[in-house]
């Protein structure tokens, strides 16, 4: 009777110990023994581990292992520089033309030209000095040089018209008195043309006259 007893309280036990067992397996709190993490190495950072470079031959230091420019995960044959790479096909791209600059259109200097007198004849000692220029709007002035007195600007001023000519009145080239036939006198022409923030100005060539 009493090793029957036994004998229940031994299964209660081992029925007991499955349950607490059980219970922890559910519960998480067994140790469970964690997966290997293989860490994988790619020294020169081609895209092949070391493993494969070892596997393929190539250089695990060189992403490159042949030198033709074309790293050996793409290249169809990476221990062999003599089979050439389509460079062609692999850089292949739709070029434009480069749009070409335009060249600038040069701008035309004014010219300015005295007319009247003629370089190299007489004159009297007032008159009407005309010439042209080729900017509408423009003011002409007239500029004297003699012997005795130097340089000095006419008050008079003339306008180009629509086709270019223009005329300075009642330009005094001598003093009334003083000067007699033959005495020398230089004119010239400037013609200012006002634009918007520059003043431009032209000027014609000398004219040298003598008193008539």
């Amino acid at each position: 009777m009493k090793s029957r007893r036994v004998k229940n309280m031994r299964n209660i036990i081992n029925i007991m110990l499955v349950v607490l067992m059980v219970s922890a397996v559910s519960l998480g709190c067994v140790q469970q023994d964690q997966p290997d993490v293989t860490q994988v190495v790619d020294t020169d950072g081609d895209g092949w581990s070391d493993e494969q470079e070892l596997t393929a031959g190539t250089d695990p230091e060189n992403n490159d292992t042949d030198g033709d420019r074309y790293w050996d995960p793409l290249d169809e044959n990476p221990l062999d520089p003599e089979i050439p790479v389509d460079w062609e096909a692999l850089t292949e791209i739709e070029t434009v033309p480069p749009t070409p600059t335009p060249t600038p259109t040069p701008v035309p200097t004014p010219t300015v030209k005295i007319t009247k007198p003629v370089d190299g004849g007489t004159a009297a000692r007032i008159l009407t000095v005309k010439g042209y220029g080729s900017e509408p709007g423009a003011t002409v002035r007239i500029h004297i040089y003699t012997e005795r007195e130097g340089k000095r600007l006419h008050s008079g001023v003339g306008y180009p018209d629509e086709n270019g000519n223009w005329s300075v009145v009642s330009v005094n080239l001598w003093p009334e008195t003083g000067y007699i036939g033959g005495e020398e006198a230089v004119i010239y022409a400037e013609m200012t043309v006002s634009k918007p923030g520059v003043v431009c100005t032209y000027r014609s060539a000398n004219v040298t006259v003598r008193r008539s």
